[in-house]
């Protein structure tokens, strides 16, 4: 049976890629040792992993081999332009990177060796994440065969980056919950890590006042005018948290469970994930992720939120228990504080400090 080099190429790619995602090593170097082993048996110029920005308007670089330092130090790429496609979830072919409309840096290209490209979409549960970009260096139109098999090594890819994604934030937060005991400094920090790290819309956390009363606590990513008005009374999605539940809104714009729908609209807000906050089994608060475009939340990316609301009900126990050993403490002092001046004005009575 003869074997074609093509099928040889599979195998060889596929047993260093499962080499590299078995191994230790992190997201980044994992990721490197996939583009080695694609660009080496493809034979290819480049192969190079970016994602998507926060705002979902730039890819930003994540790993790559073949690339100069000089080439990756251009910045990051425009998405709007040259790869829009393939945030559509298709692959996109250029043939000639010199002289086509889509490539924002064609002479960047020109100067790294570059001729023809591929874009092919990076998706986690139906959601570009990024793209896997294949270079060569010279004219070269891909076959079906390599197709197929750069979209599988693209998949593996695509879980890799989301897996460092969660332990990122996870560990993240952690830091934040252990690196103090002031908890708008804490929560601040938590909204931020998530908002950033999952390329969401926006974050807020919100806790119970004495009086029942939902307050906002922290928040990243939203407008002020937002914050102010929409979000102040956010409807039966957060009232639904709060009885110990995550909730979960495809569509912010239409579904009643959310208020003020025309301010969502507005804030360019698509799907939201309403994460409740326990302590002793009961409700303290309400965690809020916002998408920049409709999104299914997958039971791993739930199961992330509800670890991140436990960190976050930990931190407010440790705030709370701080403050209410201070005010103990602060009180102790109050009363030898008393108990000394009225020793030192009365010396024989010599009352009791306890």
């Amino acid at each position: 049976m003869v074997v074609s080099m093509d099928c040889i190429s599979c195998v060889r790619i596929f047993e260093q890629v499962g080499d590299a995602f078995n191994s230790s090593v992190g997201a980044e170097e994992k990721l490197e040792q996939v583009a080695r082993a694609t660009v080496e048996q493809l034979d290819l110029r480049a192969c190079h992993f970016c994602v998507l920005s926060r705002d979902q308007r730039k890819l930003e670089h994540f790993a790559s081999y073949g690339l100069s330092e000089k080439y990756l130090a251009k910045g990051p790429v425009d998405a709007e332009k040259s790869v829009s496609e393939a945030l559509q979830g298709v692959a996109v072919m250029v043939e000639d990177c010199r002289n086509d409309p889509r490539i924002q840096y064609p002479e960047h290209h020109a100067e790294e060796g570059i001729v023809s490209m591929l874009t092919v979409p990076l998706q986690t549960r139906g959601q570009v994440i990024g793209v896997m970009r294949l270079s060569t260096k010279e004219r070269r139109v891909f076959t079906q065969q390599d197709l197929t098999m750069i979209g599988t090594l693209a998949s593996f890819s695509s879980s890799a980056i989301a897996h460092s994604m969660f332990l990122d934030i996870l560990g993240a937060v952690n830091t934040a919950v252990r690196s103090s005991i002031d908890l708008s400094q804490v929560l601040e920090s938590i909204v931020r890590v998530v908002c950033e790290s999952l390329r969401a819309k926006g974050c807020t956390i919100r806790l119970l006042d004495p009086k029942g009363d939902l307050e906002m606590r922290a928040a990243f990513g939203l407008s002020r005018h937002y914050l102010e008005t929409a979000s102040a009374d956010p409807g039966e999605g957060v009232a639904d948290a709060l009885r110990g539940r995550c909730v979960e809104v495809f569509d912010a714009r239409s579904d009643s469970r959310i208020r003020h729908r025309e301010e969502v609209a507005r804030e360019e807000i698509a799907s939201a994930l309403f994460v409740p906050l326990m302590s002793r089994e009961k409700a303290i608060g309400v965690l809020s992720l916002y998408t920049h475009n409709p999104y299914r939340f997958s039971e791993d990316e739930i199961q992330l939120m509800m670890t991140i609301g436990e960190h976050c009900a930990l931190a407010i126990q440790n705030a709370q228990m701080y403050h209410a050993i201070k005010r103990k403490y602060e009180d102790a002092v109050d009363e030898f504080h008393q108990w000394f001046e009225h020793y030192q004005t009365y010396p024989g009575s010599n009352p009791d400090p306890a």
